[in-house]
């Protein structure tokens, strides 16, 4: 036996990089047993007592934080955001994007099998990495085995004057993230091997540039090579990202200092301390894991396009304006994210995988298994079968609730 409740429709309060709205949303519909009904009223219930206690906490911890924004937003004022100019009189360079995207974010479904695949490309549809993991080894096996089957890996890893067991991670944290660690360093090696190019170009990151899954002598290598081969090629190095907890800080003190009331492109410079400061407990970009200077960018015209971090490369703080100019140009009125540059727009949707690709990889997957053990093949195939089946299920319902 089940109840079933029904939340009544009621907005939702969105905020991103200075943007702020009230949207609908659907009605919740919540399912619950009468065995948790107790627990829930409990949990639940609002005491006069119990509201105070929380005002008066609440107050408390606004009191020693609100003084922290405030002096943030005075830091602020005395960095005012510079309009973005048009690339008029600027010689014109290419603009070239990569982004490194893996099963999970392409909904490619290779369970039970513990194999992922990791797939980078650039805006103009090149595709430098296509390559299955497997995850069921330990780190170091993992690393091992798929340096030894990746010609162009080896290849990068030897420009870099390292080996194979360099590139193990140092922390759980990194081990915990070895999948990640793996797309990171071949997205790397996809946009320097860009930069080792002519003609000039901007080349843009999908994300800072920045890292803290890499280890530092990695890191450390790849911006070493990124300085000199942009010194020598005349490129330019930027990494944009959609969101960042430093920006969303920043922008709650940007918003009370109508820093950017103006609905014209400008980017203001983040000082390192300033960064630092308004950075979460955990932060740990600043120094040996970043090779580029923060900033916080409007792309397009528009009171609705949001504040984007943007990073300048290190060596290059005398060309931020040309910089600027070119992203602006690349995130005029693109799509779905007002002054989010096209060049990584398109860079996206090469480096996703297209239904027809994803049914030709489990088709291949089901076919190597198969030639090893039908009958695997065949729970194999059953459980793709029952967790697509789950899926629409879950879609569709969703799409009832609307």
């Amino acid at each position: 036996m089940r109840f079933v409740a029904e939340v009544v429709d009621e907005p939702l309060y969105l905020s991103h990089a200075g943007m702020h709205k009230f949207v609908p949303r659907p009605p919740m519909i919540l399912a619950f047993s009468p065995w948790d009904l107790q627990d829930r009223i409990g949990q639940m219930h609002f005491t006069k007592d119990r509201l105070v206690r929380l005002r008066r906490s609440l107050e408390l911890a606004l009191n020693q934080e609100w003084p922290q924004l405030s002096l943030t937003q005075k830091k602020l004022t005395a960095h005012h955001p510079k309009p973005i100019g048009t690339s008029a009189g600027l010689r014109s360079l290419p603009v070239i994007a990569t982004v490194a995207t893996d099963g999970g974010e392409n909904r490619l479904n290779l369970e039970p099998i513990r194999l992922q695949v990791v797939r980078v490309a650039d805006s103009l549809g090149e595709i430098y990495f296509e390559e299955f993991v497997a995850q069921s080894l330990k780190p170091e096996e993992i690393v091992r085995f798929f340096f030894q089957s990746n010609e162009r890996l080896q290849r990068f890893v030897s420009y870099l004057q390292l080996d194979w067991q360099q590139l193990l991670p140092q922390s759980d944290f990194q081990r915990s993230h070895l999948l990640s660690m793996l797309r990171e360093l071949m997205e790397w090696a996809a946009l320097l091997k860009l930069a080792s190019q002519p003609p000039a170009k901007l080349l843009i990151r999908d994300g800072l540039l920045r890292s803290v899954i890499l280890t530092d002598l990695v890191f450390q290598r790849i911006g070493e090579k990124f300085e000199s081969l942009t010194s020598k090629n005349g490129h330019l190095l930027v990494g944009v990202a959609k969101r960042s907890r430093v920006i969303n800080y920043l922008s709650v003190a940007l918003g009370l200092n109508e820093c950017f009331a103006d609905v014209r492109p400008a980017y203001i410079f983040v000082p390192p301390d300033l960064e630092r400061e308004a950075a979460p407990t955990q932060y740990r970009w600043i120094g040996s894991r970043a090779m580029g200077w923060l900033h916080i960018a409007r792309l397009d015209r528009g009171e609705n396009v949001p504040l984007l971090p943007v990073d300048v490369a290190i060596w290059q703080r005398d060309r931020v304006d040309e910089a600027m100019s070119l992203l602006h140009e690349s995130g005029r009125g693109s799509f779905p994210i007002r002054g989010y540059p096209q060049a990584l727009v398109q860079a996206h949707e090469h480096a996703h995988l297209g239904g027809l690709e994803i049914g030709m990889l489990e088709s291949m997957l089901l076919e190597q298994i198969s030639n090893r053990d039908p009958a695997v093949a065949r729970t194999a195939r059953h459980l793709m079968l029952l967790g697509k089946q789950l899926t629409e299920d879950i879609h569709y319902e969703q799409q009832d609730a609307t």
